[in-house]
Parts: C-alpha cells; sequence; structure tokens
C-alpha cells in the first residue's frame, strides 16, 4: 500500500483529507500539535519550519506522495511579519519539493484562489496571477519553487469550507453559528468567490493522484457568490432565518493587507480531466449539512467559538 503523508493534518483541509484515505492508503498526518486525528493515521508532530527536523522526519516516514496543505493563512500577520510568512509557505514547501527530488516521490502543493488581483474574476490556469499581498505572493513563490524542482507537481488553486476538527469555526461553521443564534451577522457584498466544500475537494485531490494528474489545476466550484450571498445560501439550505445577516464592504474594515474582490476560478481544465462536472455551490452546502446529520443543532452546540470574532478564514481567505 502506498504512503501518503499530509502536512497541516489538523487543519481544515488536511484533518478532512485524512477521513477519505482510510484503506487507500497508509497514512501519515504532519502538524506542529497532535490534536483531532482519527484513528488509522500515523502522527508526527513536526515543524515545518525546522529544515533538519523535517529532513529527517521524511526520512524516516519515506512517503510515497505528499500533499502539502500546511501553511500560514493568516493574512494580516503576513503582511506584519513577510520573513515568517516566506519561511512557512515558501522555504518548508521547497524543503518537501526538493526531498521528492531526491526519493522519487510525487508532490501535491494546496495553493490558492488569493494568487490573483481579482479584478475580472473567472480566472483559467492560463491566466496570468497577481497577487496583491504577502501571503498571495508566497502563495505563488511556493507554486514557483514547487514546480521549479519538480516539472511533475500538483499544484490546487483552490478556497474550501467545511467542518473543523479543532476547537474553532471555519468560515461556514461561523457564519452557520450565527445564523442560528440570530446574531448579526456581517459578511463582504463586494468579494466573491467560488467555495468547495472540503469533503468534495478531498476527492478531488485523491482522484487526480491515482490519475497521475501534473501542472496546476482550479478546484472550485462551477458558479459563483458573495460571502454575503453564501450567508443567505446557507439559511437557506439549514431553513435558517436570515434578517441578521448585513452586506459589508472590505474597505470599511480597515484592513492592513489588501484584498482581491473576485478571485472565482474557471473549472472547464479538472472538469474535463476527472470526466465530471463539479457542484454548485448550493450543493455543496447541501452536502455539508448531510456531513452534520439530521438534527444539525446538536452539531452547533458542539460549536467552540460562542461570541468570539470572525474567524480567520473571512479575511485570509
Amino acid at each position: 500500500m502506498a504512503r501518503l503523508l499530509i502536512t497541516g493534518a489538523t487543519g481544515l483541509l488536511g484533518s478532512n483529507l485524512i477521513r477519505q484515505t482510510a484503506g487507500s492508503y497508509e497514512v501519515i498526518g504532519w502538524s506542529r500539535s497532535c490534536t483531532a486525528i482519527p484513528s488509522g493515521c500515523a502522527m508526527d508532530r513536526v515543524d515545518l519550519a525546522n529544515a533538519e527536523i523535517t529532513a529527517r522526519c521524511l526520512d524516516e516516514r519515506r512517503p510515497d506522495v505528499i500533499v502539502h496543505c500546511a501553511a500560514m493563512t493568516d493574512v494580516e500577520r503576513c503582511e506584519r511579519e513577510p520573513d515568517v510568512a516566506h519561511l512557512m509557505n515558501v522555504d518548508a514547501t521547497r524543503i518537501l519539493a526538493q526531498w521528492c527530488v531526491q526519493r522519487g516521490a510525487r508532490f501535491v502543493f494546496i495553493s490558492t484562489d488569493s494568487v490573483f488581483d481579482g479584478t475580472c474574476g473567472h480566472y483559467s490556469e492560463d491566466d496570468l496571477p497577481a497577487p496583491v499581498n504577502e501571503y498571495a505572493r508566497t502563495k505563488l513563490a511556493a507554486e514557483a519553487a514547487a514546480t521549479g524542482l519538480l516539472p511533475d507537481a500538483l499544484i490546487l488553486r483552490t478556497n474550501f469550507y467545511g467542518r473543523n476538527f479543532k476547537p474553532k469555526l471555519s468560515l461556514a461553521e461561523w457564519m452557520l453559528e450565527k445564523l442560528a443564534r440570530g446574531e448579526r451577522l456581517p459578511a463582504f457584498a463586494d468579494v466573491r468567490f467560488n467555495p468547495l466544500l472540503t469533503d468534495h475537494l478531498g476527492r478531488i485531490i485523491l482522484d487526480l493522484i491515482a490519475h497521475g494528474a501534473k501542472g496546476v489545476f482550479h478546484a472550485a466550484a462551477r458558479d459563483e457568490c458573495s460571502k454575503y450571498e453564501f450567508a443567505l445560501l446557507i439559511a437557506k439550505v439549514f431553513g435558517l432565518q436570515a434578517d441578521e445577516a448585513r452586506p459589508e464592504l472590505v474597505e470599511d474594515f480597515g484592513f492592513k493587507a489588501q484584498r482581491p474582490r473576485n478571485t472565482t476560478l474557471a473549472v472547464g481544465k479538472l472538469a474535463h480531466f476527472l470526466g465530471r462536472g463539479m457542484p454548485s455551490v448550493e450543493e455543496g452546502l447541501q452536502s455539508f449539512k448531510q456531513s452534520l446529520g439530521i438534527d444539525y443543532m446538536d452539531y452547533l452546540a458542539t460549536l467552540k467559538g460562542s461570541g468570539s470574532k470572525a474567524p480567520q478564514a473571512l479575511s485570509a481567505r
């Protein structure tokens, strides 16, 4: 059985991906913490900022495939601490890719829709990236580091949501909690995206690996919405009132880092390669609801952060 290493194993995508690999791979999870990891996964506590430790752990585990989900995604922190952002997002990627070159392993890098400037949207893989903040610049530089060493690397640009198994809320969970509690929910009406459920994204990643995919692919829903419209769709799917959802503008939040306004991705290349269409945003949310079970209020009761500020995902991606 092939050995699959997932970095960022306790993160939103990594933890969900692990749950989809049971029986298909011998799975190894890497994280700076060792919490919220499902059974059946070997777990290492690895700080990717430490090149020596990373290389030693790679030699010990010897994965056949690395899916690199870990990243510093806090946009404001990346803007304040560009050197740290470069270390975490670029240097760590280069170390992993270099090991893959030496050992003949495959490399999958999870990138972001934020590599585009957001002036027009519906970006294809052939469109020229133009990042507008340090987070996006480091992710684009990490893409270049990976493909410079590994021309056969698989790069996935995406924007995702889902159930977070860490004690903090993802964007969709935070919106769901606010709506369910009838609390004021600010959401950007001037930021457009086409987010993908982690369950769907995980299946796409595994299918691309199985089919030997390489190069850049855009993985997203087939349609788009603003973040405010996303909140309204959550209310619709979960049968909640959306009276407290409030359209807001990015410029009114006073962020240090500039935010792209429309990072919607074209998904024709991915759909053609896999031979199937991508789900719509609403279909993704329907699947999200099904994954929570019939009584989602029981799930809401398990969410952490009641009364907390908006999650990082609201401003970061």
